[in-house]
């Protein structure tokens, strides 16, 4: 066989492989159909938030971090070479590089639970990192106004499992994305061999997520219609064929963005592997957001590995890392989907929805029978 026909043979089996990967979202469709996985949301009485992520038991934890204005803490700790090899939470904040201090209030909070590495006499280091995006000041907000220690505390005390809250909420509270409200969004998927991958993610990016016809780039990976919207440059036409709706003229915005994000998997992970998960499921912003990665923003997105499936029964660790590192890249895009459907309008920044009003009237429904 000739090596161009060989070549075409392997693509077609790997493309029939990676569609036999997926049985479709969990039960919640969010982070936390990740067995042990939990997340908490505080919003503050302006637009800025903290959002937590708790893994308990502890898990494995790996970074990737490619935007040019990171706002980040205990990223180095994650490094494969360096030792500590677990993480309790992983905190997502808004606020610059103030809302830091968020940290310090999650690890106050798993200390009273006695929840962190061991460091002897029964005392406890809580593990957190963290990543901001920069909210500050949005919609004439006090400017000093800003997530702090007690947003940490607060979103720690309100982690639970289930269904997670999203759009205008936690780190997505004043989140700006492409002119648009962006917000914090969250999907999920089981694979038919019993891996769980979950994401959660707060955009608040300069890129937009949609084209000038106001087509979500991530739209086409949906699962079981989980998206539920028509496409706006078909269906927003007016009487005579003309579009009704437009994309908004872009508001610059430079040095206020940043997307962050953190993704989880059942799977028993080192340091290396879900470093590597980390850094294929990144590109799953490249996906929903064009650009990415840009000076403006400080892309990050976090890893976590639990540890509930042994590697040894899952075969080829490679391939294992391959499977769970391209499904994580689509789980992220199809959340940076949900955060922009579930933002809603603030006086200053208009949401998708109500912009492309067509596209997005059977989601205007489901939030109305919800209410």
């Amino acid at each position: 066989m000739k090596a161009k026909n060989l070549c075409a043979v392997v693509i077609f089996l790997l493309a029939i492989v990676s569609l036999s990967w997926a049985d479709g979202p969990g039960p919640n469709n969010a982070i936390t159909d990740v067995p042990g996985i939990y997340v908490g949301h505080y919003t503050g009485s302006y637009l800025t938030g903290t959002t937590v992520v708790l893994a308990n038991p502890p898990a494995v934890g790996g970074v990737s971090q490619r935007g040019g204005s990171p706002g980040t803490r205990e990223t180095d700790l994650l490094n494969p070479v360096n030792r500590v090899d677990i993480v309790n939470a992983v905190v997502l904040s808004g606020g610059s590089a103030y809302g830091l201090e968020t940290a310090s209030g999650v690890m106050q909070c798993l200390e009273n639970q006695g929840i962190g590495f061991p460091v002897g006499g029964g005392n406890v280091v809580p593990i957190v990192p963290a990543a901001i995006l920069f909210d500050l000041g949005r919609c004439e907000a006090p400017y000093d106004y800003r997530p702090d220690f007690s947003f940490g505390m607060q979103a720690c005390l309100a982690v639970a499992s289930g269904p997670v809250a999203q759009g205008n909420v936690g780190a997505g509270a004043g989140a700006v994305s492409g002119g648009l409200k962006g917000g914090i969004g969250t999907a999920s998927i089981v694979l038919d061999n019993g891996i769980i991958i979950g994401a959660i993610v707060a955009v608040n990016s300069v890129g937009r997520t949609f084209d000038e016809n106001g087509n979500l780039y991530a739209a086409s990976l949906e699962l079981d219609n989980e998206f539920d919207i028509l496409r706006p440059g078909k269906a927003d036409k007016g009487p005579k064929g003309k579009k009704k709706d437009k994309p908004p003229k872009a508001k610059k915005e430079f040095l206020k963005n940043t997307t962050i994000a953190v993704v989880a998997a059942n799977v028993e992970l080192t340091k290396a592997q879900i470093t590597k998960i980390a850094q294929m499921a990144d590109d799953g912003l490249a996906r929903a957001i064009r650009p990415s990665h840009t000076p403006y923003d400080g892309d990050t997105v976090f890893a976590l590995g639990t540890g509930e499936i042994s590697m040894a029964s899952l075969g080829d660790p490679s391939y294992v890392v391959y499977q769970i590192g391209s499904a994580a890249a689509d789980v992220l895009a199809r959340a940076v989907v949900h955060a922009i459907l579930s933002a809603e309008s603030t006086p200053c920044y208009e949401s998708y929805c109500d912009n492309f009003d067509k596209a997005c009237k059977k989601e205007k429904k489901k939030k109305q029978r919800g209410k």
